[in-house]
């Protein structure tokens, strides 16, 4: 079933008799707030910038995405951007097809699975040192030779090279099925290929994080989306079990922080100039005083920045940037007052000469400005950018991508679009 009832940016979900202690769990798994009011009245707000579903002992919930010009499918199409996308790829690797444009990426990841073992698991050969009784590999002839007068069983001390299944690619996998296996649906399947990676390791923390380090070739590029999907398996579905060896899983996806990578990604590796930076720490920038002293600190933390100087001697070897962006993943009503606060203050504290909110769109749309009273606000100017993320195929996600990379950099230098 689908969550309909809305209100603001939530959703609200009503606990039905005998999931109470499912959503206890399944809030404190998740990092998600759930007052004692909430409780007492057997409801649950949701924000809407979650994707995915939610599998209760007693029914299945859906959430979609939060604007109706888009569905699963393009979700799925972000993420693998972010996260498994090169800059050298074909445009074919972003076209998902009917069979994925559901919720269900563990169906997704399974499907994918089993066509690439048809073609053939990843092997890479390995080095291991051992003691044999025969010289074969590559020889410590010293060492052998006083373990030979020592007069050892196994003297020969060598490193034997051997086709191994234990690599990146197949630890991902193998993570992804061994957390497949405490639900309901996919124990059968997941412990049944689980035997095609034994060797393998399945002690992989955070999928995303390994695959953006996976450097994919001609041989290996079919396992792409496979190792998408695995990654956002271990990363985003949970599971509870209730004292059984299965249980239900949940799915969800941090649409809103979806988004903000995906732009910072565009911007940082479109432009032949990389001059788009992110941090990755916030700074401090105010501190709270009480009768004691000195007892909190405010932080900051822009989303990405534009020709960024850590100590500029103009102005006291302080932080600056030429331009300040933030990105925002709403489609309608630009331009919020807490996004304008917010971003005058980013400005401020990095002597900013440029202003730009970035948003989603659904069409090619022309940036826009929001001007301010230039006697008290300088820069004057907020700017606001849009990119579509509702195309239906790959090479048209990536035109764009480079179109919207394009209209950002002459927002930012006054150049005409």
């Amino acid at each position: 079933m689908s969550i309909s009832n809305e209100v603001a940016e939530q959703n609200i979900i009503t606990i039905q008799a005998g999931e109470y202690s499912f959503f206890e769990e399944f809030t404190k798994k998740n990092g998600i707030a759930w007052s004692y009011e909430e409780k007492k009245n057997n409801i649950l707000p949701l924000s809407k910038s979650y994707v995915g579903y939610i599998t209760t002992p007693i029914r299945i919930l859906t959430l979609r995405p939060k604007y109706n010009e888009i569905g699963f499918e393009h979700i799925i199409r972000l993420y693998l951007y972010v996260y498994g996308y090169r800059p050298t790829d074909s445009a074919a690797i972003l076209d998902v097809s009917n069979s994925e444009m559901s919720a269900d990426v563990a169906d997704m990841f399974i499907k994918n699975l089993r066509r690439n073992i048809q073609e053939g698991i990843i092997r890479n050969y390995q080095r291991e040192r051992m003691q044999t009784g025969a010289i074969k590999g590559r020889v410590n002839y010293t060492k052998t030779y006083m373990d030979a007068r020592l007069m050892k069983k196994k003297y020969v001390s060598t490193t034997v090279s051997s086709l191994s299944v234990c690599n990146d690619y197949n630890n991902l996998i193998l993570s992804a099925l061994k957390k497949l296996q405490h639900t309901n649906k996919y124990t059968s399947a997941a412990t049944e290929l689980s035997m095609y990676f034994d060797g393998a390791s399945a002690n992989v923390k955070n999928g995303s994080l390994l695959l953006e380090r996976i450097n994919f070739n001609s041989n290996t590029a079919r396992y792409r989306k496979t190792l998408t999907y695995a990654a956002m398996i271990i990363d985003q579905l949970s599971y509870s079990d209730k004292g059984s060896a299965v249980g239900t899983d949940s799915f969800l996806i941090n649409f809103d922080r979806l988004f903000e990578d995906f732009v910072a990604k565009v911007l940082k590796e479109i432009p032949e100039k990389k001059e788009f930076t992110t941090w990755a720490n916030k700074k401090k920038f105010a501190k709270v005083l009480g009768s004691a002293g000195e007892y909190d600190e405010r932080e900051y933390q822009p989303d990405i920045i534009y020709r960024f100087v850590a100590e500029d001697e103009k102005y006291d070897y302080m932080p600056s940037a030429y331009a300040v962006l933030d990105v925002k993943n709403k489609a309608y009503g630009q331009f919020k007052n807490a996004d304008i606060y917010q971003i005058l203050t980013y400005i401020r504290l990095l002597h900013s000469q440029k202003a730009v909110l970035l948003y989603p769109s659904f069409q090619k749309r022309m940036p826009e400005q929001l001007s301010l009273d230039e006697s008290i606000f300088s820069p004057s100017t907020i700017s606001a950018c849009f990119i579509n993320i509702a195309e239906s195929s790959g090479a048209a996600f990536l035109d764009s991508t480079h179109w919207f990379a394009d209209i950002v950099v002459k927002t930012i230098l006054d150049i005409p679009v």
